[in-house]
């Protein structure tokens, strides 16, 4: 029996037979039944925010007020490292991070609504880590087109409507929604944490998608997809490809998995609903 086939049924034995185990349990299911990984998996940070240092105003006419970002035919470009707030609405534009390799930038999302007709709404080209903040209070939307067109013919990158290259933690407690028409809803190609927040995504293909883990301490999240809900798809790496559930209310509505991990998935708390295939 292979580890992806091993990680499907071991989703499917917690979900029915454990709704929740105690937190004095979480260290003892650090390895799936079969042994044959020696992953630690492990919470990632946590993160917070701190006042922004420059403010993107979505329209017509979108403005900068600070540094480190610059707009071009609807295109924001985030350069440098800091904290962005992001408000307004933008029928057909982009929020773009091409930052330094070890910077870390912080995108608040202060009651924004991005559309994007070729491309992610929300592209995180590069970074040391990106945050996205849901402000307390507001409502934010992301949605692409269908098609998307790309700087690279031999890449498919972005395949999401919020995407990152790089690590990606959401928090914060106001809601997200993302209407993913292309792909996938939120991917990252490292590893991804949700930390908080009221998430509610609707997915052409997968849900929510880190390629070396996915890691939820928390948050309300509902996933309906026509691919996984959530993944983790590492196969080069056998300490990686793993989905770490410590919290939080998960409802999953997806044609395919529910949950699938490539090696290990561990849930040690949450409610989690999961409803694949059509019944």
């Amino acid at each position: 029996m292979n580890k992806k086939l091993v990680a499907m049924l071991s989703a499917l034995s917690l979900c029915v037979t454990v709704t929740a185990c105690s937190k004095s349990e979480e260290n003892t299911k650090s390895q799936s039944s079969t042994n044959k990984t020696s992953i630690n998996i492990e919470s990632l940070d946590n993160e917070s925010v701190s006042d922004p240092d420059t403010y993107i105003k979505l329209g017509t006419e979108t403005t900068v007020e600070g540094q480190g970002a610059e707009v071009s035919n609807n295109k924001v470009t985030i350069t440098k490292a800091g904290t962005y707030s992001v408000s307004g609405k933008i029928e057909d534009g982009q929020i773009l991070v091409d930052a330094g390799a070890e910077d870390k930038v912080y995108l608040i999302l202060n009651g924004a609504d991005i559309k994007c007709s070729n491309s992610a709404p929300i592209y995180v080209k590069n970074a040391k880590k990106a945050i996205i903040s849901l402000a307390g209070g507001t409502e934010n939307n992301i949605t692409d087109g269908e098609t998307y067109m790309f700087e690279d013919e031999s890449s498919n990158d972005p395949n999401a409507a919020i995407f990152s290259k790089d690590d990606m933690t959401i928090i914060g407690t106001g809601k997200l929604t993302v209407n993913a028409n292309y792909n996938n809803g939120i991917a990252s190609n490292d590893d991804l944490k949700i930390q908080s927040g009221n998430i509610i995504v609707n997915a052409k293909n997968n849900g929510i998608k880190g390629k070396d883990c996915i890691n939820v301490t928390d948050g309300n999240i509902t996933i309906n997809s026509k691919g996984d809900g959530l993944k983790a798809d590492n196969t080069t790496d056998e300490t990686k490809g793993y989905i770490y559930i410590e919290g939080g209310k998960i409802n999953i509505t997806s044609s395919q998995d529910g949950i699938q991990a490539e090696t290990e998935l561990l849930i040690a708390d949450g409610d989690i609903t999961i409803k694949t295939g059509g019944g």
